[in-house]
């Protein structure tokens, strides 16, 4: 069940960051650079535990992309499984998305290497902020989805604190910005027909120890897309979710050439639509200590369910597992009225 590993995973992420204000602590410490403890899996605390590495791509002619490698935990509901997600946009005018599911067994980690691999063909390497190289190449349903992309000039990482926030009933999950921003080169292509592309790339990485999802809004993530290949302009990318508990998640921002933390004081959204979605049109978040950032949709470019690729039956039973449906809402926005970036939203539906 491909994208059930996906529900699960954006269902913990998104609950755990939303929880009530007064059961929730956040990061201990200021803002710091990451390092490969950081990159590395974090130990598997309870029976839900469940983490990502993900990555948002702007590439040559308006391609976008965004890759996924994660594992997880379902504890009595199914086995432990690792996978990954890859969602293409606007490659020859076409959009494509597949979700792949492995046994745990297959998920390796070489912190020597920087290297993590859910498949001897989808997997991560290389010491950042050095070098990093993603691979991504899989056959399904008679479609294939590739991926060979070289990093180069990497914005070193950073994390506030510990980047661990301290749930109610002993819950923790983890946020981490590894490549704040980098070029990228290499191929993209579906079916054989491959393209070579030049662009630039972002990647964060999430861990939590449990889910409720009944408890869950919505997520949203950004990133700025700089205004040319030699000019990356203003640099700012945030991971922010919401609920009627408040906000939480940061964000890191460039100024005077050095990063600055984005710890959210407070999120409002103005309402809007996307097919039979109710996503909004516009998200505004405030700051303590730093401008707000007023992100607008502009062109919303793929639309995913994490139940799709069920049957009817396995939709019906993961939906009354967990309360509820999780969309992916991924394009291109406005923050500020005057800087393009790009959006990748998440939104629960009960």
């Amino acid at each position: 069940m491909p994208s059930l590993r996906v529900l699960f995973a954006a269902a913990l992420l998104l609950t755990l960051f939303i929880s009530a204000p007064k059961a929730v602590t956040v990061p201990a410490g200021e803002l710091r650079a990451d390092n490969v403890s950081d990159l590395a899996p974090h130990p598997q605390i309870g029976k839900n535990f469940n983490e990502l590495w993900t990555y948002q791509f702007w590439l040559s002619n308006g391609v976008q992309a965004q890759i996924s490698l994660s594992r997880a935990n379902f504890g009595s509901y199914k086995d432990p499984v690792c996978g990954a997600d890859f969602a293409l946009m606007g490659f020859k005018s076409q959009n494509y998305f597949v979700g792949r599911e492995y046994p745990a067994k297959n998920f390796i980690f070489d912190s020597a290497k920087g290297r993590l691999a859910v498949h001897e063909k989808i997997f991560f390497e290389g010491r950042l902020p050095l070098k990093h190289h993603l691979f991504f190449s899989t056959v399904k349903k008679g479609v294939t989805y590739f991926a060979d992309l070289t990093f180069e000039d990497i914005t070193p990482g950073a994390v506030w604190g510990d980047g661990v926030f301290h749930l109610k009933d002993n819950h923790t999950a983890g946020l981490f910005f590894h490549i704040p921003g980098a070029r990228v080169h290499g191929r993209v292509g579906i079916n054989g027909d491959t393209q070579t592309v030049d662009g630039f790339g972002w990647m964060d990485h999430t861990y939590q120890t449990g889910f409720a999802t009944k408890l869950i809004d919505a997520g949203y993530r950004y990133a700025l897309i700089p205004k040319s290949s030699e000019h990356r302009g203003k640099m700012e990318y945030g991971y922010f979710f919401e609920s009627s508990s408040g906000v939480f998640g940061y964000g890191l921002r460039e100024e005077n050439g050095r990063w600055i933390l984005l710890r959210p004081s407070g999120l409002k959204t103005e309402k809007g639509s996307l097919g039979d979605l109710s996503i909004p049109k516009r998200v505004e978040i405030s700051f303590d200590k730093a401008a707000a950032t007023r992100l607008q949709r502009k062109d919303d470019r793929q639309q995913t369910s994490a139940l799709q690729e069920l049957s009817r039956m396995e939709r019906f039973g993961a939906k009354m597992f967990l309360g509820g449906q999780i969309y992916g809402c991924r394009g291109t926005g406005m923050v500020n009225d005057s800087l393009l970036a790009l959006y990748s939203f998440t939104e629960i539906t009960h």
